[in-house]
């Protein structure tokens, strides 16, 4: 009596996989997206999400994450145009910064000359109405050497002031100028102090 044989079983349905191209380029677009990674993360979100749905379009439906790719699609052309908008944009406003920078330090010039002329008052009152002979005399009289410093110089090594040496008298003419920046720092100009003890940003041309 012949043996039956048990008949096969059917083959267990494979369960379908998600693309990892489609979800990494859904991650990319999404940073690029974010400008956490500007440039780049556009460019590698559209090209891997491509290739993503041209897998899954092959394979069959045994791949898939066609959403994913698709979004990552969209997201890196996104991030794609985006960069010339930020490019711009970016190119607007640094002058714009570059210049309150610039007048933030011209401002602290301004405020440094003028915290000299007080130890100059000091300095006057305690010495017969007469003006020191140099920065150095000021330093009982400020609380540390950095006004005598331009945050604007080129070299921040030695003192960005000098006396003039025209008077020794504190408040003989208002109209003198007693003390003025070595270098013209600020485009041309220069941070001056008069012998009233006001200051004035004056150019090289007048």
């Amino acid at each position: 009596m012949n043996e039956q044989v048990p008949p096969a079983l059917p083959n267990a349905a494979v369960a379908p996989k998600t693309s990892g191209l489609a979800i990494a380029g859904l991650v990319l677009g999404i940073l690029g997206v974010t400008c956490l990674l500007p440039i780049i993360g556009p460019l590698l979100a559209l090209i891997l999400s491509s290739v993503a749905l041209s897998q899954i379009n092959k394979s069959g439906g045994s791949v898939t994450g066609q959403g994913q790719a698709i979004a990552g699609v969209v997201l890196g052309g996104i991030g794609m145009i985006l960069i010339p908008i930020v490019a711009i944009f970016a190119a607007m406003l640094l002058p714009a910064l570059a210049q309150a920078q610039f007048k933030a330090r011209e401002a602290v010039c301004i405020m440094n000359v003028k915290q000299i002329g007080l130890s100059c008052a000091l300095y006057a009152d305690e010495h017969s109405g007469t003006l020191p002979r140099k920065l150095d005399d000021l330093k009982p009289y400020t609380p540390s050497t950095k006004p005598f410093i331009c945050p604007q110089a080129r070299d921040n090594t030695g003192y960005s002031y000098a006396f003039v040496g025209v008077t020794n008298k504190w408040q003989a003419d208002p109209n003198l100028i007693i003390l003025r920046e070595i270098e013209a720092n600020h485009r041309g100009r220069r941070a001056v102090l008069f012998d009233d003890g006001h200051a004035e940003m004056k150019s090289d041309t007048r």
